[in-house]
């Protein structure tokens, strides 16, 4: 019976030691998971920033050409104007 008690116990202990090295292991992946969920926070932030400003971008390519379509209808305005739209 000492000799199966015994066996047992260095069994768990052995499987014990084996799972102990594993730890250190999940703890390097946390670490890494955490430095790639802030790489993908910046990266997120960046393109939201991006997106602003290509849509700002875009409201003033149309107000430009909003502007650009209105003077053309208006007509010429200096006789300057006149002498080129003559041409």
């Amino acid at each position: 019976m000492r000799k199966a008690s015994l066996a047992a116990i260095a069994s768990a202990t052995l499987a014990l030691a084996a799972c102990g090295g594993s730890n250190q292991e999940q703890l390097n992946q946390s670490d890494l998971n955490q430095s790639q969920s802030e790489d993908l926070n910046v990266l997120s932030d960046e393109a939201a920033r991006v997106a602003n400003e290509a849509a700002a971008l875009e409201n003033q390519a149309a107000q430009l050409q909003n502007e650009a379509q209105s003077e053309d209808a208006a007509g010429p305005q200096t006789p300057a104007d006149e002498n080129i739209q003559g041409m």
